[in-house]
């Protein structure tokens, strides 16, 4: 179905949609209602363009909630909303261990899926949906949201413009307190391997990855448990990435700060020969933080940031939109994010081994 939007239109996010953006409403079924899955749902469910079919919960009380609050069909399992609801995509906001299964039953069915991240696990199981995707000649991506921000998108092209000249090096550090948050020891977050960097670093390594151009050749890392963190295993991170051209990268990362915290995005600053540039604020609200580029004895000034159509999460649905229009892969599909995990991955047996290690 195509329909247009008045001109001037709104998105959630803020974004405008001119009268000459042809919107084909797309179908998704979401599976997952927690706390993140429920603001997804929410999210589709307003979002221009877009229809939210069915949720899928094995908790009752989830699927009482889609029906009482978005008057939406609610399944059990996502079998029953495959046969009956007509859908363009299968959305899955479940824990990661369930993506590979629920991610081929999905494609199997002729729908394409949006995974959030991280997309698996192991790279076992993200290469098994990405083949299954090409066989099913279906688009298969990944909710890397931290993409579609108008920050990341500003600092890569001051990279790709050469405005910086050659980097010298990089550093990113996200403080977080999740000390007294919503993570339980008892939820799939509290009991993961290496929560931060899965759930966490996954969305830095991919905008290191995004921002440079650039692939992740070694990392060395270290990571640690903090007593008094809902987290069984390590919520605190250091490390040294070094990027294919031999960029150093320092990164730190925790989810148990007790200095004061920086946005979910990080605090970013990139050296080059040239300039300087930096990505802060944003502490409260990680869409408002701020770029800064410094020519070397000329002083700071702030960058302008650019225009998107959509951004965030909202900016992964429209970027699957626009892959199925033209027909190319979309940004983050699961062949490209197989380098990001595989680079998480790597850190996270880095620290486990106490040793560098290639991705």
């Amino acid at each position: 179905m195509i329909r247009r939007l008045p001109r001037g239109t709104k998105c959630e996010t803020g974004a405008l949609l001119m009268e000459s953006d042809a919107v084909r409403t797309l179908s998704l079924i979401q599976v997952g209602a927690g706390l993140w899955g429920r603001s997804w749902a929410e999210l589709v469910h307003g979002a221009p363009g877009f229809r939210l079919a069915a949720l899928v919960d094995d908790a009752a009380e989830a699927r009482e909630w889609a029906g009482a609050e978005l008057g939406v069909p609610a399944f059990r399992r996502l079998d029953q909303a495959l046969r009956s609801v007509d859908a363009d995509a299968v959305l899955l906001v479940s824990p990661p261990s369930t993506h590979r299964p629920l991610a081929e039953e999905a494609l199997a069915a002729g729908l394409h899926v949006v995974s959030e991240k991280p997309f698996a696990l192991t790279l076992e199981d993200a290469r098994a949906i990405a083949r299954a995707g090409a066989r099913a000649d279906r688009r298969v991506m990944v909710s890397q949201n931290y993409r579609f921000r108008r920050q990341s998108r500003a600092l890569q092209e001051l990279v790709s413009a050469g405005s910086l000249g050659r980097l010298l090096g990089i550093r990113v550090a996200c403080r977080r307190d999740l000390r007294k948050a919503w993570i339980s020891p008892r939820d799939w977050r509290g009991r993961m391997r290496h929560p931060y960097l899965l759930d966490m670093a996954i969305h830095h390594v991919d905008m290191l990855r995004q921002i440079t151009g650039r692939e992740i050749a070694l990392v060395d890392a270290r990571a640690w448990r903090v007593p008094d963190s809902p987290f069984r295993n390590e919520p605190v991170v250091e490390a040294l990435l070094t990027l294919d051209d031999g960029t150093p990268v320092a990164y730190e990362g925790t989810w148990a700060a007790t200095t004061p915290q920086t946005s979910w995005n990080g605090d970013w600053e990139l050296v080059g020969e040239r300039a300087r540039a930096t990505w802060s604020g944003g502490v409260d609200d990680a869409l408002r933080g701020v770029v800064h580029l410094e020519r070397y004895g000329q002083g700071r000034k702030r960058v302008a940031l650019p225009r998107l159509a959509a951004v965030d999460r909202l900016g992964v649905l429209h970027e699957l939109r626009r892959a199925l229009a033209e027909g190319t892969p979309p940004e983050t599909s699961a062949d490209d994010n197989l380098k990001s995990l595989a680079a998480i991955l790597a850190l996270a047996r880095s620290a486990d081994e106490g040793r560098s290690v290639r991705p």
